[in-house]
Parts: structure tokens; sequence; C-alpha cells
């Protein structure tokens, strides 16, 4: 029995991004019923004028716009849920037509298919949509979309228009264009940012290769793809300093500060970008490779003689904001590293159950460490900052 196939396309916006932001943002719209089943007229039209075997297939589409980071996700959700619309994959019971999913009060029917919130639009937003057929037809339809999308791919002025009101959008540029283009783009935009390792890891995700893959970045930070998840290792700047890529550094001040500040920097980077794309980052202790459970990470650090020494000192940098907090707690001193977002929320409430209130805390806004023993240490009361 013949099966069906899908293909799956996007229409590329190049859009002005500074209304997303300021006192007065506004997201791009989300389409009711009657709004999508337009849209998806304007685009079957233009694609129809494109590709003259376009009518004899299926169209499905919702009316939503969404950033790449939502699209290119392991197993491809959105274009999943898209696909799952279609409820006939026998050729031979095939009716083409055109599916549009519209949202009711601003919700669409599937999760997967609610643009998130919580990415902020970019100058790129994206419009999916599978073209479902027969299987061999599709085969034959991808290959000449993948061949003429690039060259021929324009949006008509027509729908162009239409599309920029009924988002609440502006519109520079529009075009069709395939996930492989998609793929090439975000690749291209990684490596002219020095970011290639974190494209080997996503397009091992996004390609779902069974075999293990590992990559190093340019800070020396390695990462593997295995089991369905990113791999590395959280170093603390003692660890750092001592047996890691840091050791190779000179001691004085500002060299190992800027290149622990690099690291962390390069660090959240791929942590970040991974998680927008739906990857799961897991942290494994440098010593013993055991998996770190939690939202921060405690370590015991290096105790120096005195009583001058500031009960909290938290370790900060410009927009990195928080490195590290040491606290001081009786004759021994921890330090604590954020491993997520959430962790320094985590770790303030920590460091209040473990210090009694009215104690002071440093913010000497850099990196405080012994050159001698290439560890991290806490202020002394005579140069604290309060």
């Amino acid at each position: 029995m013949d099966e069906t196939g899908f293909y799956r396309i996007l229409v590329a916006i190049e859009t002005d991004a500074t209304r997303f932001y300021g006192p007065d943002a506004v997201r791009p719209a989300v389409l009711g019923k009657a709004d999508a089943e337009q849209m998806l007229s304007h685009i079957a039209a233009d694609l129809g004028a494109l590709l003259p075997e376009i009518p004899s297939c299926s169209l499905i589409a919702a009316g939503a716009l969404f950033d790449q980071t939502q699209i290119l996700q392991p197993a491809y959700p959105l274009f999943q849920a898209l696909e799952e619309v279609s409820i006939n994959n026998r050729a031979d019971r095939f009716k083409p037509g055109l599916v549009s999913i519209g949202a009711q009060n601003g919700l669409m029917p599937a999760t997967a298919l609610q643009p998130d919130t919580a990415i902020p639009p970019g100058m790129l937003l994206l419009l999916p949509a599978a073209v479902h057929g027969p299987s061999e037809q599709i085969k034959a339809l991808g290959q000449a979309m993948e061949y003429r999308f690039l060259e021929e791919g324009q949006v008509s002025p027509h729908s162009a228009s239409w599309l920029q009101s009924a988002f609440n959008i502006t519109i520079n540029h529009a075009r069709f264009m395939t996930l492989t283009d998609l793929n090439a783009m975000l690749r291209m935009q990684l490596d002219h940012f020095g970011f290639l390792p974190m494209w080997d890891l996503l397009d091992a995700a996004l390609s779902a290769i069974s075999k293990p893959l590992a990559v190093t970045s340019d800070n020396g930070i390695r990462f593997e793809w295995r089991d369905g998840a990113v791999h590395t290792q959280f170093q603390t700047f003692d660890h750092w300093a001592n047996l890691g890529p840091g050791s190779a550094e000179p001691a004085e001040r500002q060299a190992l500060t800027a290149a622990y500040l690099d690291w962390t920097r390069e660090m959240r980077q791929y942590l970040t970008t991974l998680k927008a794309h739906g990857l799961d980052v897991i942290f494994h202790h440098p010593d013993d490779g055991s998996v770190l459970e939690g939202s921060f990470f405690t370590e015991q650090g290096l105790t120096r003689p005195g009583s001058r020494r500031t009960a909290v000192t938290e370790h900060s940098f410009g927009e990195l904001g928080v490195i590290a907090i040491s606290v001081v707690d009786g004759d021994t001193v921890y330090h604590y590293y954020p491993l997520s977002a959430a962790g320094l929320n985590d770790m303030h409430n920590e460091v209040r159950n473990r210090i009694p209130p009215g104690h002071t805390i440093s913010f000497p806004g850099t990196l405080l460490y012994d050159e001698e023993t290439r560890r991290l240490v806490t202020d002394t009361r005579q140069s604290s900052h309060h």
C-alpha cells in the first residue's frame, strides 16, 4: 500500500525587530481561524505559481510566527504537530487541500504550535508549513524546492503586504525556504561568531545521530553529545586554574581573571543556546565525572588565617554578573557557583541560611584569588565595599 509523505518548508521573514522591544513593545500577532485560512491561501497561491504540482498536494500551516530556536529542536516537535493534523496517510485515500490551524483567544490547539513568549523575537521570523501528498510526488517536489527556493522563492508583494498587516509586523523581505536552507543559515551564523562546535552539537541532535560526538570550544571546553543530551564538565575557578585549561595561563591578576571570565562567558553562551533549541545540558564533576544535581555547585575553598575576612564575597564581573559567592562559615570557606539562571536565587537563599544576618558582604566587582595557589579567596574587611 502506497504511503503519503511530508516535506517541511518555511516562509522566512526578515523584519524590523525594534518594535518588539522598549516601552511600546508588541509581539507578532497569533492569527485566529479565519485569518489563518486566508494566510494559507496566500502562501498556496505563491507556491503554486512557482511549482504547478502544488495544488495536487495538501498544505498545512498554523497562523503563527516562530523563532528559529523553536523550530530547530530535536525531533522537530513543531513540524510533528503540523503533520499530526493530517488524518489519512494512505495514498489511495489522499485528497489535496489547504489545512490551516488558527488560534482561539490567542491559544493554538497544540502546545508545540504556540510561539514561546520567553524567546524575544528577533530579525528573522519563521512560518513553518508542511507539504503533504503521495510519497513519490513529494520526493520530486522536495528536490525541486531545494533547488528553486533560493533562486526564485520570493514571496509575492501582495502576499507579503497581507502577512505584514495580519501579523502586525514590518516585512523587509519574505521568501520560501527549506529546512536544509535554515540549517545552512544557522551554521553560517554560528561559524561567523566563532561557535562552529555548537553547530556540530545541534546538528547531531537534530539528525538524532546515535553515536557520541565530542567537540572542543575556543576556550577549551569539551562538550559531548550522547544518549540524547549534551554532557560537559563544570569547572570551578580553582579546578580550572590548576588542573583545567587555565593551568597554562600566567598567574598575574589580570591574565587569570580575564581567561576565566572568557571561559565562563563561553560556557553560558553554549548553555543558553543549546537549551533554547530544546537540548538538555548535563554537568559533570571534573574529578569523578559524577552528574551535578541542582541549580548550583558548592566546593570547599582555601582557608586563610586571620579574623578580618569578609563573611560573604560576591565575585562578579560586568555583564556576566555573579561568577561565584564565597562564604566564611566558622573555619571553613565555601564557594558557590550557579549552574543555571535559577541557581543565583537558590545560592542567595542558601547563603542567608548559612550566615546570620548583619555580617559584612563584599562586592569587589572582579574575581579575588591568591596568585600563589591560584585559588579563589574571600575579601578582607579593610578593602570591602558595602
